[in-house]
Order: structure tokens, then C-alpha cells, then sequence
């Protein structure tokens, strides 16, 4: 009997100490979870911040990129453009998160792109376009949101195509009525040379062959005496004759003469003959009441 209650005493005691033990094993697990919920909870909220600016050069994308894969997300680029003052003004952004989600970003100006800010949060990463201007924000490529800055370069591609298309409208207009003039003047020419040729079938030019009246000639050897006594037979017949500028060679050859001939009837002709060096050609003059001709027979 006394054996037995021992024994019950001894087991009494061994339980606090099972019960204690049991407590403390609890609270170190329950100590050990927490800690661990917050190592998970640190590496959750870990953020990356990058931004792209207009002086970014191609060897800190380049760096960029190897940064983020690193952190085990997915960067690319491409469609980088510069203006003279090593400003990007044009670029393509292609990005993914360690959750698969992924977006493009574009933008093209002719001025230079705002600040691209990104950044990944935890299980998420975003692309704000930060400035004075055109401001564009998307997160999540497969969301749908286009960003400003793109939906700018879009309206300003389709502004120069408007521009373009009405300078050429107008160019086409101008050649258009270049040709229009150039189409009048060629017929008005054309009527000029028909009425012209009209007027000559209505007035014939006649002929020394077509005169009634005895015709004159005058050669290289015409003397002076000559030509003073063909001036006096024109006047016997009311026809004014005379004639100036008279030029001879060492073998006294005419070379150059000016002669005007009045029919005293409203048919007044003058006329040039010889250059002063080489001897006249044969000069055949045919004078009546309507018609003066002077005209070089050879």
C-alpha cells in the first residue's frame, strides 16, 4: 500500500514538469512561425526602384537590365533614339515580374521622354512617366492601359500625316494650274499663228514678178551716181527713194546699205542690207501705188 502511493506521488510530480515542458515547446514553435512570417512578410515588401532618364546612355540600360534580372525580373529595350544633344527621345520597354506579369511601354516625341520610373513591389511591378508634361502611368502590361506619352506619339505621327497629305494636295494643285497656264499659252500661241496665217491668205505678199511696173536693181557695183539717179527716176514717178549708212570695200563694192522707199500712198518699207565686210547680194526694189519690196535676189 504504501509502495503504491509512492508511486501516485511520483507521478504527480512528473506531470508539471510534462505540462511545463509541453508549454514552453509550444511557444518556442509559435515564436519560431511568427519569425519566419516576418522574414516572408520582409522579403514580400521589397522594393526596386529604377528610373530612366533623357541622359540615360545605352551602357546604363545595359546595366539596368543586368540589375533587374538579378532581382529575378524580366527587362528589355529597344527603339532607342537620340536627338543631337544625346537626349532619348524615343524608347520600348518590356517588362516581367517573378508573378509572370509583364507590359510594353513606348514612347516617341520629338522632344525628349519625361522620366520612366520602375518599380517592383512584392509581387508587383509598375512603369510611371514622370514630368512637367504628357505624364503616363501603367501597371501591368495585360490591363490594357495604353500610357500617354504612346497615345501622344500616335495623335502627333497622325498630325504630320495630315500635314503631309494637305502639302501634297497642294502641290498637286500648283502643277495643276502650272499646266493649266501652260496649256493657254500654247493655244493662244497656236491662234496667233493660225490668225497670222488667216491674214496672209487674206493679203497675199506680192511679189517683184507680180508688179505691173518695171522693177530696180541695185548690185555690189552700184555707183553713187547711180544710186542718185535711181533716187531722181523714183521721184519722176511720186516715190520717195533714199538711202544711207553706205559702206564700201577697197574695190569699191557696196557692203552695206540702208534704203527706205515711200510710195507716197500710205507703203513705207526701209530695209538693211550687207554686214560692212563681204560685198552686197543683188538688191531687186518694186514699188506701186499699194505695195513697196525691197527684197535680195540671189
Amino acid at each position: 500500500m504504501e509502495t503504491n502511493i509512492k508511486r501516485a506521488i511520483q507521478n504527480l510530480s512528473f506531470f508539471p514538469v510534462l505540462v511545463l515542458f509541453s508549454f514552453l515547446l509550444l511557444s518556442f514553435s509559435t515564436k519560431r512561425a511568427f519569425t519566419t512570417t516576418l522574414e516572408n512578410n520582409s522579403v514580400t515588401k521589397k522594393q526596386i526602384t529604377v528610373m530612366i532618364t533623357k541622359k540615360t546612355t545605352l551602357e546604363e540600360l545595359q546595366k539596368i537590365k543586368e540589375q533587374l534580372k538579378e532581382e529575378g525580373l524580366g527587362f528589355d529595350y529597344s527603339d532607342v533614339v537620340y536627338n543631337e544633344k544625346d537626349e532619348i527621345i524615343s524608347i520600348s520597354i518590356r517588362y516581367k515580374d517573378a508573378n509572370n506579369n509583364s507590359g510594353n511601354y513606348s514612347v516617341s516625341s520629338k522632344n525628349p521622354i519625361n522620366d520612366i520610373i520602375i518599380v517592383s513591389e512584392g509581387g508587383r511591378i509598375s512603369v510611371k512617366s514622370a514630368g512637367s508634361s504628357n505624364q503616363a502611368f501603367i501597371s501591368q502590361g495585360n490591363t490594357g492601359r495604353v500610357p500617354n506619352d504612346t497615345e501622344k506619339s500616335h495623335m502627333d505621327r497622325r498630325e504630320a500625316m495630315r500635314q503631309k497629305s494637305e502639302q501634297m494636295q497642294k502641290e498637286m494643285e500648283a502643277q495643276m494650274n502650272a499646266m493649266k497656264e501652260r496649256q493657254a499659252e500654247m493655244e493662244m500661241r497656236m491662234q496667233k499663228r493660225r490668225d497670222s496665217l488667216s491674214r496672209l491668205k487674206k493679203y497675199p505678199v506680192k511679189s517683184a514678178m507680180d508688179f505691173t511696173g518695171p522693177s530696180r536693181l541695185i548690185t555690189k557695183n552700184t555707183t553713187n551716181s547711180e544710186l542718185l539717179g535711181l533716187q531722181n527716176s523714183y521721184d519722176a514717178e511720186n516715190i520717195s527713194f533714199y538711202y544711207k549708212d553706205l559702206e564700201r570695200n577697197d574695190k569699191n563694192e557696196i557692203t552695206h546699205i540702208s534704203i527706205t522707199i515711200d510710195n507716197r500712198n500710205g507703203s513705207v518699207s526701209t530695209s538693211t542690207f550687207g554686214n560692212g565686210n563681204e560685198p552686197i547680194k543683188n538688191i531687186t526694189l518694186a514699188v506701186d501705188k499699194k505695195h513697196t519690196i525691197m527684197k535680195n535676189t540671189e
